[in-house]
């Protein structure tokens, strides 16, 4: 049972997540996160926009946020959450550079999700680190990314590349908690 609540909240922070770049995707690209959040009381609870870098600026918090989350939904729909790229991936592209941002960030989700972040390597201390979200490095880590993904799929299923799926709809139910797959 603990393990439907985790995923409720990640699932809720996503949410969050998504309404923050909505309502990044509107703003002047060029003002920093920080400067947007200190502005609109609304976004300011989100505490997110206030642990990444102080000198990112909307648009790019909009891009590092796509590729950090964008991965969430199909993780956690999962029978086996994958917890260490749910977390690695919003620490790369998030947080990369930002060791205090990304403790402050595990530590406000910690509260829900005791796992979320523990055993990944730590990030180097320093100056932020600004990654260019588009850049060839960047393609190329999420390619190489992709196919070591690719390959483990390979590899759970026995050397067949594709996974048959289960209906929604089928009576086994795979998360006792969710009300839909109920039987009732």
């Amino acid at each position: 049972m603990k393990d439907a609540f985790e995923r409720r909240a990640l699932l809720l922070h996503l949410g969050e997540v998504l309404e923050a770049v909505n309502w990044l995707l509107k703003c002047d690209g060029e003002k920093t996160v920080h400067e947007l959040a200190a502005a609109n009381a609304s976004f300011a609870r989100l505490a997110l926009l206030t642990q990444v870098s102080r000198r990112m600026t909307s648009k790019e918090f909009v891009q590092r946020a796509t590729s950090a989350f964008f991965a969430w939904p199909g993780e956690l729909l999962e029978p086996e959450l994958n917890r260490e790229r749910l977390a690695s991936t919003v620490q790369r592209n998030l947080f990369a550079g930002n060791t205090q941002g990304w403790r402050a960030y595990v530590a406000a989700l910690s509260g829900e999700v005791p796992w979320f972040g523990v055993g990944l390597p730590s990030l180097k201390a320093g100056a932020d680190v600004q990654v260019e979200v588009d850049s060839p490095e960047a393609a190329a880590g999420r390619e190489q990314l992709n196919e070591e993904e690719a390959a483990g799929d390979v590899e759970r299923n026995g050397g067949r590349t594709e996974d048959p799926r289960e209906s929604v709809e089928s009576s086994e139910r795979i998360y006792p908690s969710w009300p839909w797959k109920s039987g009732v």
